[in-house]
């Protein structure tokens, strides 16, 4: 049978050595060594080394004629040429990075440069990273980089770092370009969602990068279609105003990013990513390091695994991050470590698929054009940049510590998932509403909170919910004041809220009005004050409930053959416990019955992945508590609710696909394990 899978669907370990060094001294990378470079990577135990053809310095490690070479190059050395050889003396293959930053361009060209709103460039101040703008003739010139560089080596594919927008820039060829494309005037002078110049200049920043981002996909590839192009896409979690569009997701032939965070992070980084990527596996990439400013400090090896035990429950690729000593060295000892955590992740490579597809209770929807504050603005333009939203870690960890199996959607994954959550999409396009409003018509289930669906993604605020004739409210038009309460009608509401004691929210409310056939569950109950008043107040160390009103907090609605759930303000913006209570109660309401059932502690993590070509259904736990190692739990049992027709031959686990204890009664089967260390996976095979 004819094999036709990718390289990346095949080769799951990498490694990426960071080489952001100068020229301008000459110990710089004077014991660089490709031999023992190779045999680093071989140590490693990995698949593809993915090696630096240039930095965000911008000096390439190669001869180049288009581009400017690092010094060590203009004395008769090819580093990539020579690093590409001994790799693949070694049987290793090579990606080639690339980094659009490029501070030499910058220092070269004050023309290319990013002009920041108040008229200085990205290093003056006392930054270190050049940054050109894809307006200026620096765009051509990196594309005829790239075009050189494709055309003088063979490797499997490209990795280009640092795109995105970081910075907004304000250089006459920006102000033109946006004045030809929009009709506008000017460029706005302050950040405001609600500002139609500010989305028409958002809107063509997204245009833009994405051109730019398929031109060199398109140079990269001219004489060589078969080799993948990837871009970094660690932006995406800067939300709206980061320059990650359609466009650009489709110029990744898969997505990729480096991150530094928890395993929250972690698990929402691989769903999302596997969301929204073109082609699976997406790859987690992760540095060896605390934080890449603390270039001699390794994490600890435990660490490191659990990273790759939750890669591999995410069905992701994994690649860890070294970097390059200014002198050209590599430290032995992480390479050690590194091959223990790519054996340990080896062993499970035959539990993954690039055709998996993950199975869940809840999907949360994903609208970037959402992930903004639409009423914070108008402000300075300059003060816009960076201030991106981190809207799913609380529910992506609440749902986690309850062990309700959930997944990221967008309108096209809608019908995979019996109850869809719609946190604040506030900005949702008129095709997600109309997906939204089928899903709920056809029988399906949302819970949507605050101001989800009150934007517009082009024209900004408007008079009413796009969604209301789902949801079932009207737009008051106004917000409550910041410190709330949702006190419910009884206490079947929400899990451990009852009228005398309503639920805080430290965030305002939407005041809405609800049709007259909408349930109001739950109404908005204030302070006797506003929480700044020092003078007249119910209690100087907090606020609490006194003024109950009519006004909705949670509504019911049915629509069509569907229920939506309404709540004005935000719940999983108040990272409590009693929290989580109230609002995996809302969504347990709305599911009826859980697919998964255990009795694992909180720290255990649960994925499940439909595995059709291979007839199977591979469920991973990932026991990872906030402090390591794990403890190991004891006596767990999982009851899992098969889909429909799901016809089980047996129950395997890993690593070594060895029979496991399980039993089935109707549609229901158990798995019952006697200790779990760190991690296991079954392949429950059809």
């Amino acid at each position: 049978m004819k094999n036709d899978k990718k390289w990346f669907q095949k080769a799951y370990k990498r490694i990426l050595v960071d080489m952001h060094i100068p020229d301008w001294n000459d110990e710089f990378l004077r014991d660089f060594d490709p031999e023992n470079y190779a045999d680093m990577m071989q140590l490693a135990g990995i698949d593809t080394a993915e090696i630096y053809s240039s930095s965000c310095l911008g000096l390439c490690f190669w001869p180049t004629k288009t581009a400017f070479p690092h010094r060590i190059v203009t004395k008769g050395r090819d580093l990539l040429g020579e690093t590409i050889q001994a790799c693949k003396k070694r049987g290793i293959d090579v990606q080639i990075y690339t980094n659009f930053w490029n501070r030499t361009a910058y220092d070269v060209h004050p023309e290319w440069r990013i002009i920041r709103p108040d008229g200085k460039g990205t290093c003056d101040g006392g930054g270190r990273f050049g940054q050109c703008c894809h307006n200026t003739g620096y765009a051509d010139f990196f594309v005829q980089m790239c075009e050189e560089l494709a055309d003088a080596y063979d490797c499997v594919g490209y990795w280009v770092d640092m795109v995105g927008i970081y910075n907004p820039c304000i250089c006459p060829s920006c102000r033109k370009r946006f004045m030809e494309d929009t009709g506008f005037q000017q460029l706005p002078r302050f950040a405001d969602w609600s500002d139609p110049a500010f989305i028409a200049l958002n809107n063509c920043m997204n245009k833009w990068h994405g051109e730019l981002m398929n031109r060199i996909k398109a140079a990269l590839q001219k004489n060589h279609p078969e080799r993948t192009v990837t871009f970094q896409s660690a932006r995406l979690t800067f939300g709206r105003g980061c320059g990650i569009s359609d466009d650009f997701l489709n110029a990744s032939d898969y997505l990729a990013g480096d991150f530094t965070g928890d395993k929250i992070q972690q698990s929402v980084i691989t769903k999302t990513f596997s969301l929204l990527t073109k082609n699976r596996p997406m790859e987690f990439m992760t540095p060896r390091c605390e934080d890449l400013s603390y270039h001699t400090t390794e994490r600890p090896i435990q660490n490191l695994t659990m990273r790759a035990y939750a890669a591999i429950a995410n069905q992701c690729s994994f690649t860890l991050i070294d970097a390059i000593d200014p002198s050209g060295r590599l430290d032995r000892r992480f390479y050690e470590h590194a091959r223990e955590v790519n054996a340990t992740y080896a062993q499970y490579e035959s539990y993954l698929d690039s055709d998996s597809d993950p199975m869940a209770d809840v999907g949360i929807f994903y609208s970037i054009e959402s992930i903004c504050d639409p009423d914070w603005g108008p402000v300075p333009y300059a003060e816009f940049m960076g201030r991106g939203k981190d809207p799913f870690r609380t529910i992506a960890d609440w749902l986690g510590r309850e062990h309700i199996p959930f997944k990221f959607v967008r309108a096209e994954q809608l019908d995979s998932v019996p109850v869809v959550f719609l946190s604040d999409c506030c900005c949702l396009t008129e095709d997600d509403c109309q997906a939204i409003r089928k899903y709920v018509e056809n029988g399906g289930k949302i819970l949507a909170d605050y101001r989800t669906s009150l934007f517009s993604d082009t024209t900004g605020r408007l008079g009413n919910f796009q969604l209301a004739d789902v949801l079932g409210i009207d737009y008051a038009g106004t917000y409550t004041q910041r410190v709330t309460y949702i006190q419910p009608i009884d206490e079947h509401v929400m899990d451990g809220v009852v009228p005398d004691y309503p639920l805080m929210l430290n965030g305002s409310q939407v005041n809405v009005v609800p049709h007259p056939e909408t349930e109001v569950l739950a109404y908005i109950t204030l302070p006797i004050s506003l929480a700044t008043d020092n003078q007249r107040f119910g209690s100087a160390i907090s606020n609490p409930p006194m003024r109950p009103t009519r006004c909705p907090a949670i509504t019911k609605h049915a629509f069509g053959k569907g229920t939506a759930l309404y709540v004005a303000g935000k719940i999983e913006d108040n990272a409590f416990d009693a929290h989580k209570r109230a609002l995996v109660s809302l969504l347990d309401d709305l599911l009826g019955k859980r697919s998964l059932v255990t009795n694992a502690h909180p720290c255990a993590d649960f994925t499940l992945f439909s595995q059709p070509k291979k007839k199977r259904i591979v469920l991973s736990i990932t026991n990872q508590p906030a402090i390591l190692p794990p403890v190991p739990l004891h006596d767990l049992w999982i009851e899992l609710t098969l889909p429909k027709g799901f016809d089980i031959r047996n129950v395997t686990t890993g690593p070594d696909h060895r029979d496991c204890k399980w039993t089935r009664e109707n549609d229901k089967i158990r798995i019952e394990i006697d200790a779990l260390d760190a991690f296991a996976i079954f392949a429950i095979n059809g």
